[in-house]
């Protein structure tokens, strides 16, 4: 029940004659900010989180406050250890601060602000002394969770199990100390096994398919790499149940710590903002738990058509605006949404496109988009559209390309979906050739613009090329030299008009100029 302390304090609010944020501060703090009904100083550690960001901290460390304040001195066992797995940042605003932090939730109509204290300790796990694997093998620890991005399992994108080949497991093989969330997990295992102890459950909270599913896997594939026995082992007695988390979280800035500063009147290097929303569907599991549902989670034997709408109808939408709005100017979501034509793309994808692939009652399926598109005007959050638009390759399949497949064999129209492609694929292009300030993070950016160069003025080559690009696109496509006869359409149009020209004419509202192919 401690916060391990790190001596690196970042520039940005290395000097202050501000009060800081911690313990002693909560009951001088103003009235309509909501604290921690529990003694945040008596919390154990009985949760281990991998993958300390914001995403975290502004929804399972929320929920679970709930669950804390729900139970009593009972729900003081379920404190968090928060580990950043690379960078200090994190663990070196919150230690001072005891691991408190101010969680503020930005709507149209205003704000409202909350300390979160469920974290019981924070943690750089490379220069951690006690080690992750030690942590998740404590027999106080009953649940593992994680956040550390689809880039953190090192899956191979073909085969959705584990890169073995990839130079970051490869070191973690043997090794006393593992860097990677999978070698730390298969470590630890291995001493609860050694130990005798029960194991505790691990929940997977990124946006993969099937995310409990999948992370077994990677286990037991790097378990089996240096122990058949373990791998069998973790078969058997580990739960990995499936879980979807759904909240925008949008990264912190400093206007951002400037208005914590200004609701708390004390000072918070380390805020988060989130909209209201908040979604947590869970995968029963066996063996002792937070009281999430207080804090809005829900237990299903299912999990399966909840992560398919989030995946398909809010990431999917996401990537849509991300490289749609790039193209048009923008720089959020918000405001790629707000702008009138956008938002009929944005609302046709939906219903028309990725909807029909959703297996949920229609109903549902409509109340879910609604919902949706009121979120993604949120004038309050700044989601930038080059951060949602990050490693977009290693996304493509779940958000976009499943779906296409789907409506590809029931013979259903996708401009819209042909159009996010096209817009992803010139937001490289626009890179190389232009100049342009469009920032990109993709672990594959280097071949992608090698394809963009190789194909640079042939629209019908580009569109072949990419689909026969199988790091992202897999086997082919159902009807695909269809598709790439309206992937090329697209390409070129975009290279030609404006993009505002293109969108109504995808959806049908105004014919282009003279177009390709003649």
């Amino acid at each position: 029940m401690s916060v391990i302390e790190t001596h690196t304090t970042p520039p940005s609010y290395a000097i202050s004659s501000v009060r800081r944020l911690d313990r002693t501060c909560l009951s001088g703090l103003p009235a309509g900010i909501r604290r921690p009904r529990f003694d945040p100083a008596k919390l154990r550690s009985g949760i281990l989180h991998l993958g300390c960001g914001a995403f975290h901290r502004a929804h399972q460390a929320l929920v679970t406050q709930r669950a804390i304040e729900a139970e009593g001195d009972a729900g003081l066992r379920w404190g968090i250890s928060s580990a950043s797995l690379v960078r200090r940042t994190t663990p070196d605003a919150l230690a001072p601060q005891q691991g408190l932090y101010t969680l503020i939730e930005r709507s149209a109509e205003g704000c409202r602000a909350e300390v979160i204290g469920a974290i019981s300790e924070v943690v750089h796990a490379p220069s951690d002394a006690r080690g992750l694997a030690a942590r998740l093998a404590d027999p106080e620890t009953r649940i593992v969770t994680l956040t550390v991005t689809d880039r953190g399992y090192f899956l191979d994108p073909a085969s959705h199990r584990l890169d073995a080949g990839d130079p970051a497991i490869r070191a973690d093989l043997g090794a006393a100390r593992p860097a990677t969330p999978i070698g730390a997990l298969v470590r630890g295992l291995a001493l609860t096994r050694d130990a005798g102890h029960v194991p505790p459950v691990i929940l997977c909270c990124d946006n993969l398919t099937a995310n409990g599913a999948t992370l077994k896997q990677a286990v037991s594939d790097f378990a089996a790499l240096e122990d058949d026995g373990l791998a069998a082992w973790i078969e058997r007695n580990v739960q990995f149940p499936n879980t979807m988390v759904d909240r925008i979280a949008p990264s912190t800035g400093d206007s951002d710590r400037a208005e914590a500063l200004g609701l708390l009147g004390v000072e918070d290097a380390a805020p988060v903002v989130a909209e209201p929303f908040l979604d947590w569907v869970i995968e029963e599991f066996d063996g002792p738990r937070p009281r999430w549902e207080e804090g809005g989670a829900t237990f299903v034997s299912d999990v399966e058509p909840f992560e398919i709408a989030k995946l398909r109808l809010l990431n999917g939408t996401h990537m849509l605006l991300a490289y749609i709005g790039a193209l048009a100017g923008y720089r959020t979501i918000a405001e790629a949404i707000q702008d009138p034509l956008i938002a009929r793309l944005a609302e046709r994808f939906m219903r028309s496109e990725q909807g029909p692939t959703v297996p949920v009652s229609r109903e549902r399926r409509d109340h879910y988009i609604d919902g949706l598109i009121s979120r993604l005007a949120n004038p309050a959050i700044r989601h930038e559209v080059g951060r949602v638009g990050r490693n977009g390759s290693m996304k493509l399949a779940t958000r976009l390309l499943e779906p296409m497949r789907y409506n590809l064999a029931e013979r259903r129209d996708i401009p819209c979906t042909i159009l996010a492609i096209a817009a992803w694929i010139r937001w490289f292009a626009l890179v190389d050739t232009a100049g342009t300030a469009v920032s990109i993070q993709d672990p594959n950016k280097d071949e992608i613009r090698r394809l963009c160069r190789a194909t640079r003025e042939n629209p019908m080559l580009r569109a072949e090329t990419f689909l026969d690009y199988d790091e992202v696109f897999g086997d082919a496509l159902p009807r695909q030299e269809q598709v790439a006869s309206q992937l090329a359409q697209a390409i070129s149009d975009l290279h030609r008009y404006d993009i505002h020209e293109v969108i109504a004419a995808q959806l049908g509202e105004t014919i282009l100029g003279k177009r390709y192919p003649d």
